[in-house]
């Protein structure tokens, strides 16, 4: 008998939790009298304009970059072709390094090792992180050797590089360059000599 009454009493527990789960003062058929319906507003078009302002660099402020980019073809690859074609592909991205290097710049870095007042060995390294876009293949051709040449053209503004190069200094000066954690990269504490 306990353990019916005890089944009985959590159904009806439960029956009545769920009852009044769903239980709103708006869906009583007896209040439905007392609530008005309102008409609904029409929405509101908001009309957005855009200005967009283009500026257009002066006459005298394009600059005209050309450079010329080499590319040697590879013994390993079995085809003619394919030996054309990449020799092709390395002299465009030649070309484009070397545009890329005039508008952004080149980040050096260098060490020497000294031993007894000799210097051992001197390194350095070149780093370039930059976006080319807008370049033209203005000449390809193959010399007698294989060897393939890509002249590009690429036109910019000498206003927009310098800032260009200007934000790209100061990163470098704040130790944008470095990893974060690195030992020195606050400019600031870096140990002086």
């Amino acid at each position: 008998m306990n353990t019916l009454f005890k089944l009985s009493a959590t159904a009806g527990l439960a029956l009545t939790l769920a009852g009044c789960a769903h239980y709103s003062p708006y869906c009583d058929p007896c209040l439905a009298h007392t609530y008005e319906a309102r008409p609904v507003p029409p929405p509101v078009t908001v009309q957005q304009t855009r200005v967009v302002t283009q500026v257009v660099p002066a006459a005298d402020d394009i600059m005209v970059i050309n450079v010329t980019g080499y590319g040697a073809p590879k013994n390993t690859f079995e085809n003619l072709a394919q030996r054309r074609l990449m020799a092709l592909r390395a002299s465009e991205v030649d070309a484009y390094r070397k545009l890329a290097e005039q508008v952004s710049g080149l980040h050096v870095v260098g060490d020497t090792r000294v031993n007894d007042y000799i210097a051992d060995r001197d390194r350095l390294r070149t780093y370039l992180n930059s976006f080319v876009q807008g370049a033209a293949i203005t000449a390809q051709e193959f010399e007698e050797d294989g060897m393939a040449v890509t002249t590009m053209s690429l036109k910019i503004s000498r206003s927009q590089m310098r800032q260009q190069l200007e934000q790209a200094r100061r990163w470098h000066a704040a130790g944008g360059h470095l990893p974060p954690g690195g030992a020195y990269h606050d400019h600031t504490f870096a140990p002086r000599y």
